[in-house]
């Protein structure tokens, strides 16, 4: 969580490839034995820096679902995203 911020904060965001538009949207997926809430602190960080920022409700009822709930929260962005997550155990 704190790299995320960090990251953003000094400007640069590690990516593989540069999007054709500058990337605005932000999905924060909470670990297992937590909540969307567990970002409270981190998204008006992000949000103050002008990015829409999506806090994923994951099910914690199977790796299955917690990834459709994701895949979810994914389709409804527009344009690129930063995708950053929180462990998930193995059961």
């Amino acid at each position: 969580m704190t790299i995320a911020a960090l990251a953003l904060s000094a400007g640069t965001v590690p990516t593989q490839a540069q999007p054709t538009e500058p990337v605005r949207n932000i999905v924060l997926v909470h670990g297992a034995f937590a909540d969307g809430s567990s970002w409270s602190k981190v998204i008006p960080i992000l949000q103050a820096k002008g990015y829409n920022v999506t806090a994923v409700q994951n099910p914690l009822t199977s790796l299955a679902d917690d990834v459709a709930a994701t895949n979810r929260a994914l389709a409804l962005q527009k344009g690129p995203v930063i995708l950053v997550g929180h462990s998930w155990p193995a059961r």
